[in-house]
């Protein structure tokens, strides 16, 4: 048994003894995350007792080795995902509750099971999605509109839920967000020379993919400014952002005529800015092509629902007018082409070339060769901030 698995099953043995589900037989099958997962290994779990549904569990075990903790800053992520679990789902849940959110209009949470929180065994354990007939979006693909407009539905409703848990528990909110910083790579601090090195060769990697004329635009903003300047954190009044908003980490399903989609993932939580999550999600899910025809509308369409959202939730929709939204759009819009450089290579890698993170991995396998599609995607990033006056 490999000790990822007897880890969770462990674990396993702790939350179903505390919810009474025994006696029980317990199957556990890992699944292959296809470069769509880093930081742990992942298993569907089936639980059956007499006289009982069957339980059909998701866990996932941390596997980011001893030389990339540090690097990637694995603890935070860790705690930052027992945190949502444990206590902002609940905040969150209890918000729409009290305000009458119909179901439809909910933003809906994976049902979580429980944690172990021990170090290097850190585990978590909710519903398995697939077997409610959830499915990923295929990560390599360029997201189409029907999926972008679910997506950015569901996105606002996040943040919407975010200003409501402001203005409904304010001191809880405050204390809260104060120590919620966004903390992986932010390796300026640090004066690590061996990053630099590193983040300057995926610098040169990346621009030497662009236009000729373009090159030196995009390889001077990318040194001279880095994500953690601007980009994470909040802009005026903090929202909880996801940090990490992409397709790899939604799922959808059709469910009576209508796509629904669902967030995972919440291991880089922060207080930081709507439009963060926005711009995330669009330069690293779509093509220059998509953006082309759909990027004013999708923009539009995330302020929108987030005021229908607000409305919903009570909340004054003063709290974050048009105005600062697109002037926040404007600020943080020539940092696509920093997440193009750092980390759109990952989105894009093919599976057999994803980076290890386990063992004696270290942050130098996140230098990869850059594919045909990563090429393509880079240089779309890259035409469209210039284009647009962005950079």
């Amino acid at each position: 048994m490999a000790d990822a698995e007897k880890i969770l099953r462990d674990t396993l043995d702790v939350v179903l003894d505390g919810r009474g589900f025994k006696p029980r037989e317990i199957t556990v099958k890992a699944i292959a995350t296809g470069g769509a997962n880093y930081t742990s290994t992942l298993f569907v779990v089936n639980v059956s007792s007499p006289d009982e549904e069957d339980l059909k569990l998701f866990g996932k075990v941390a596997c980011v080795g001893e030389a990339m903790r540090a690097r990637m800053h694995a603890d935070w992520m860790y705690k930052t995902e027992r945190l949502f679990y444990t206590r902002l789902v609940k905040v969150f849940e209890d918000i729409q509750e009290e305000r009458n959110i119909p179901v439809e209009h909910r933003f809906v949470f994976p049902k979580f099971y429980g944690c172990n929180d021990n170090y290097g065994e850190e585990t978590v354990i909710m519903e398995d999605l697939a077997a409610a007939g959830f499915e990923p979006f295929d990560r390599l693909k360029p997201v189409d509109w029907d999926y972008a407009k679910v997506a950015v539905e569901n996105l606002a409703k996040f943040h919407a839920l975010s200003f409501a848990f402001e203005k409904y528990r304010p001191e809880e909110f405050g204390i809260l967000t104060s120590d919620m910083k966004y903390e992986i790579g932010n390796f300026g601090d640090e004066h690590d020379e061996a990053m630099i090195a590193v983040y300057v060769n995926m610098v040169e990697n990346a621009v030497g993919l662009v236009k000729e004329e373009y090159r030196e635009r995009a390889r001077n903003f990318a040194l001279t400014h880095n994500l953690w300047e601007t980009f994470y954190k909040p802009m005026g009044k903090p929202v909880i952002a996801h940090g990490d908003y992409r397709m790899s980490n939604l799922l959808f399903r059709t469910q009576d005529d209508t796509l629904q989609s669902i967030a995972v993932d919440y291991q880089t939580v922060h207080a930081g800015c709507p439009a963060g999550d926005l711009i995330y999600f669009i330069f690293l899910g779509s093509d220059e092509e998509f953006r082309r025809q759909h990027y004013e509308k999708l923009v539009d369409h995330y302020f929108i629902s987030l005021e229908q959202a607000l409305e919903r939730l009570g909340v004054d929709l003063s709290v974050y007018t048009r105005e600062k939204f697109d002037s926040d759009m404007k600020e943080l819009l020539p940092y696509a082409v920093l997440l193009g450089v750092m980390v759109l290579p990952v989105v894009t890698v093919q599976a057999e070339a994803a980076p290890r993170v386990d063992g004696d991995a270290d942050f130098s396998s996140f230098v990869m060769k850059p594919n045909e599609l990563y090429a393509q995607r880079f240089s779309g990033i890259v035409n469209d901030c210039i284009r647009w006056g962005a950079i």
